[in-house]
């Protein structure tokens, strides 16, 4: 199994899948290998199926699910050479929800209720130019371009970059949570341009934004679901209701197809408030 883990990790850096990629399609190996105890290479079709089909994978979310295909999938195909076996490996149908979406005055709110400079700095800048918590907590001096009002998104989603909104009031948060906290902490020279840092002066982990995003949410008093992935989303919907066309949002978001920004058009109320129900005409 040691060998078989070192072949497969290397064909995935080969094909450039991040390190977040790797981890997830390692891990649904190991849950295989774990489950019967045995060489996952020795595993037949049957096998394989009877895993899937195992009260706690079929508990399992379809996005989490078909996660774990795509490594099973990986793992036959490239590291075994055995693509018959990943082709008898289906997908689950993911359900097409809707996420709730923050309005600009519950954005405000959660903004607002937010203490701590730094994760209300970090608020501003996921909402005001739509990063994900990944690319703003990853964010580095040197990517804040002033003169050109825009920050430069460096190994995006897809090893990709892009430049996104730097808006004056996004500027002038930065500015002030730097003088009156970031400048204060002494990182060791690999973190020294990092502009968001933990207290330890390391880099800042997701769980505690996200952690700190659910508190400020719950004391605006906003009941709506959603992570801080949520701010993305309210970006999107509210740029888009105030006039911007897809192909723009879809270059500031970073999608690799329109068709993941298509489905803000079913978010937006733009159109439905332009809409007349007809029960307003009946005589009530």
């Amino acid at each position: 199994m040691t060998s078989l883990r070192a072949k497969m990790k290397q064909e995935m850096t080969l094909r450039g899948l991040s390190s977040a990629t790797q981890e997830k399609y390692l891990n649904s190996i190991i849950k295989l290998h774990d489950f019967y105890q045995c060489n996952p290479a020795k595993l037949n079709e049957n096998d394989i199926k009877a895993f899937l089909l195992s009260p706690k994978n079929q508990a399992l979310a379809a996005s989490t699910y078909n996660i774990m295909i795509h490594g099973l999938r990986f793992f036959y195909e490239v590291v075994l050479g055995k693509p018959y076996l990943a082709m008898l490996l289906p997908r689950k149908r993911e359900a097409q929800k809707l996420p709730d979406i923050l309005s600009e005055n519950e954005v405000s709110q959660i903004i607002k209720a937010t203490h701590q400079l730094k994760y209300r700095t970090l608020f501003i800048l996921i909402y005001g130019a739509g990063l994900r918590a990944s690319e703003a907590i990853s964010l580095r001096t040197g990517d804040l371009d002033r003169e050109r009002s825009v920050i430069h998104i460096r190994c995006g989603k897809g090893n990709k970059d892009r430049y996104v909104l730097l808006s004056p009031i996004m500027l002038q948060a930065l500015e002030t949570y730097w003088k009156n906290t970031r400048s204060k902490q002494k990182p060791s020279h690999q973190y020294h341009d990092l502009i968001f840092l933990s207290r330890m002066a390391n880099p800042l982990s997701y769980s505690s934004l996200g952690s700190v995003y659910r508190q400020s949410k719950q004391q605006a008093g906003i009941q709506k679901q959603g992570g801080v992935h949520s701010l993305r989303h309210a970006f999107a919907t509210h740029t888009l209701e105030s006039g911007a066309d897809l192909f723009t949002i879809k270059q500031l978001l970073g999608h690799a197809s329109v068709s993941s920004t298509v489905r803000y058009l079913r978010m937006t109320d733009k159109t439905l408030q332009q809409i007349q129900s007809p029960v307003d005409k009946l005589m009530l």
